[in-house]
């Protein structure tokens, strides 16, 4: 008897469990979540990111170093370019050596006495940090057509970086000789019958890029870490064999 009212008890607690907690989560807080659990969450997140960004900015890097580097590949090119094609029409075998967006210059107005430069793409020539004009006429610089007294050549303003990297006509070769000499004897040094160098160099050190590049007329591109002073030793070609001093072969 006393054995069948406590099961008939047990029986009666377990309905009014089945039915009173019906649709109440097993959580015991309202189904919300605990500051605990919500630190625990945003402490996972912070893992995630810590290890995800790096990553990408080391690919965004990376990518751009590679981009950087055809681009030096590219001036090579539109070098050899240059001085087989006459694009000076100045008579003489030579290089264009006193900026990038000489590759890539436009007449000022329909009387000018060119058609203008297309050497390299608009962008790379926007992208020179240390263009020979300043965005107005550039007196003497070549134009196909006209030799090399055409006043009228407009030279592209800076605009922005080339995925993350600025260019520029290195100054000087080895010996400290200016790049940028006057082999047709016009009075204007723009070019050189044997010689150039150009650098890439980093628009935002270590967020767009890391290293400098250099390459001349040779055709091997180099490149180093300067850090921060990204520009430091580029404006000169460095060495005779750059990877003596530093600098490590990239082609």
């Amino acid at each position: 008897m006393e054995r069948s009212a406590r099961n008939a008890r047990l029986e009666r607690n377990r309905h009014a469990l089945g039915t009173q907690g019906a649709g109440v989560p097993l959580t015991g807080h309202g189904g919300g979540f605990t500051l605990i659990e919500l630190m625990i969450v945003v402490a996972i997140i912070a893992i995630i990111a810590a290890i995800a960004i790096p990553s990408l900015l080391r690919s965004r890097i990376s990518s751009n170093e590679v981009s950087a580097v055809g681009t030096l590949r590219s001036i090579v090119t539109a070098e050899s370019s240059w001085r087989q094609g006459d694009v000076d029409r100045n008579t003489i075998a030579d290089y264009w050596t006193a900026d990038v967006s000489g590759f890539y210059r436009t007449e000022s107005s329909p009387t000018g006495s060119g058609a203008g430069v297309a050497a390299l793409d608009v962008a790379v020539a926007q992208a020179d940090d240390n263009k020979a004009g300043a965005g107005a006429a550039v007196a003497g610089a070549p134009v196909p057509g006209a030799g090399t007294s055409a006043a009228g050549l407009i030279a592209l303003t800076r605009t922005s970086a080339k995925s993350g990297y600025f260019y520029r006509a290195q100054t000087t070769n080895l010996a400290g000789t200016a790049y940028a000499t006057d082999p047709d004897g016009n009075s204007q040094a723009f070019t050189n019958s044997g010689e150039f160098g150009f650098q890439a160099r980093p628009e935002l050190y270590n967020s767009t890029g890391v290293n400098t590049f250099v390459v001349n007329e040779a055709g091997v591109i180099y490149g180093q870490d300067f850090g921060n002073s990204a520009t430091a030793n580029a404006d000169q070609w460095p060495n005779a064999n750059p990877a003596s001093v530093g600098w490590r072969i990239v082609q």
